[in-house]
């Protein structure tokens, strides 16, 4: 959201907000916190795995372990692609009702029943959910935030996946020892807290004025934009704030116009100029999969038990401890280091830490020393992709689209990165069960690479989008800037979008 250097708007009640918006990524949070936690619990183990008479023990078959976290991400893709669409045509507000209102859904199925086939059909829906809520969570934050709050409220959506896998792990460590099914129900009803929250509060949230700019319903924007900062923040402010926004509205509309494709098509994303910002969205949340972050929240403890490690569900509460650090380090950070520069440091170590615990599990498998670094560099990855990755990905993703597309490329960007995850989830159970490939440490080998490559990308591609409005970004990016010439472009106001026209608009000067 634009807004002048001199801010003089409540900065309180734009946080407020952001923080109940966060409601939704605690969705995600602590469903991916407790699930890797259910297949080390005896009870579940009891009603969805099968009986080893060699061990005298229960186990889950590597197929059921695919079964279990693909479905989520087939409900999570399915939810993205929708949201292009449902947040065009219906606003962020009826996409984040959604989130809540299927969450829902999807523990109900999981708690009311012991069918598997019941539990992978509330998989799917709380899977949508989840989708739905990367989707409008980080979307609606970027689009209401002041511009130097922008980076700030975006990030809060990674906050929240941390803060709800620290909730997820306490709460499966408080009832993974009961010896009946409630030991892993009690942790499912847990997650119908946030999304009963979202969907009773959030009609009580103004509404996006970008989206409500590209319905052309200014007058709607203008009460959102002053209940969003408040009455310090004058009425000449607001006129600038809603001007500024619909004259880039209106140029992206001119810019279309030379498209022999609808507006409305979904290969808009796809055309001239758009293709690029779709390409760094869809590049910065499918490199952050890639890292293996996937395989270390939702098999992590899993992973322990079976590398020798003890009290796996300890180490478990330890790492998430390490991600949300590495959260509280990226506020600061994404203000002052700026967003390319994190990426291509947290690339670099990411990969260090997983060649290092791989290499030490190789060389010495199954000895206290392996156990030990593998904890040690698990966390510390976990500390680094919170920093970095984690957070800052959603964080460029939300700021490249422009504002008639946002929806949709966001919705590409998301579907992208859930598709990854499936394919890592589906192949991953494989790769480390011990009935299976039983890679252990080794598969750190496959991550480390992954996350070089995510480097090389980010190096030649990624801009640095720290200390610019939305506005700014948009001229930017219309007139074709380099990568290398983002930090000290000057932005005129005009926009070139053939060789024969230009479309001139107004900033207002902003403090990212």
């Amino acid at each position: 959201m634009s807004a002048p250097a001199n801010y003089t708007g409540s900065r309180v009640r734009p946080i407020l907000i952001g923080l109940f918006v966060m409601s939704g990524a605690l969705l995600f949070g602590i469903d991916s916190g407790e699930l890797g936690g259910f297949m080390a619990m005896t009870p579940f183990l009891e009603d969805y795995g099968t009986f080893d008479a060699a061990t005298g023990t229960y186990g889950i078959a590597a197929s059921t372990q695919t079964a279990l976290g693909g479905l989520v991400i087939v409900g999570c893709v399915l939810a993205s692609f929708a949201s292009g669409y449902i947040g065009s045509r219906f606003g962020r507000r009826i996409g984040l009702f959604c989130a809540g209102a299927i969450a829902i859904l999807g523990v109900i199925l999981q708690v009311t029943s012991t069918n598997i086939g019941a539990l992978y059909v509330g998989r799917i829906f709380a899977g949508a959910g989840i989708g739905f809520a990367s989707n409008f969570v980080p979307v609606y934050n970027g689009e209401v935030a002041p511009a130097h709050l922008r980076g700030v409220l975006i990030g809060l959506y990674q906050t929240g996946v941390n803060i709800g896998q620290v909730l997820g792990v306490c709460i499966n460590q408080g009832t993974h020892a009961m010896t009946t099914r409630w030991a892993y129900r009690i942790p499912l009803l847990t997650q119908l807290i946030f999304p009963v929250i979202i969907c009773i509060f959030v009609w009580f949230l103004p509404e996006s004025p970008r989206w409500l700019m590209t319905q052309d319903n200014s007058e709607k924007a203008v009460k959102s934009v002053r209940r969003l900062r408040g009455k310090q923040y004058g009425d000449a402010n607001i006129v600038d704030e809603i001007q500024d926004i619909a004259a880039h509205i209106q140029a992206e509309r001119q810019i279309a116009t030379a498209s022999p494709s609808a507006w409305d098509s979904m290969t808009a994303i796809f055309r001239g100029t758009d293709a690029r910002r779709t390409h760094i969205a869809a590049g910065c949340v499918t490199w952050q999969v890639l890292s293996g972050i996937s395989f270390i929240n939702v098999y992590g403890t899993y992973f322990f038990s079976v590398s020798g490690v003890s009290n796996a569900f300890v180490v478990s509460i330890i790492l998430q401890i390490c991600q949300l650090a590495g959260i509280i380090a990226m506020f600061p950070s994404v203000r002052y280091i700026g967003r390319r520069t994190i990426l291509l440091w947290g690339a670099a170590l990411q990969a260090v830490c997983m060649f290092i615990f791989a290499a030490v599990g190789t060389a010495d498998p199954g000895s206290t020393a392996a156990a030990q670094c593998l904890v040690a560099f698990t966390c510390l990855f976990g500390f680094v992709f919170t920093w970095s990755w984690g957070p800052v990905a959603w964080i460029v993703t939300s700021e490249v689209a422009s504002n008639t597309l946002r929806s949709r490329t966001q919705g590409l960007a998301t579907a992208c990165t859930w598709a990854g995850t499936l394919v890592i989830q589906i192949v991953l159970p494989y790769l480390i069960n011990t009935d299976a490939a039983n890679l252990g440490a080794k598969v750190g080998f496959i991550f480390g690479p992954l996350s070089l490559l995510g480097f090389v990308w980010a190096y030649f591609y990624l801009p640095e989008t720290k200390g610019r409005s939305l506005e700014e970004l948009d001229e930017m990016f219309a007139n074709n800037v380099s990568v290398k010439d983002f930090p000290t472009y000057k932005c005129t106001g005009v926009v070139l979008h053939d060789e024969k026209a230009q479309v001139s608009v107004s900033h207002v000067e902003m403090d990212a």
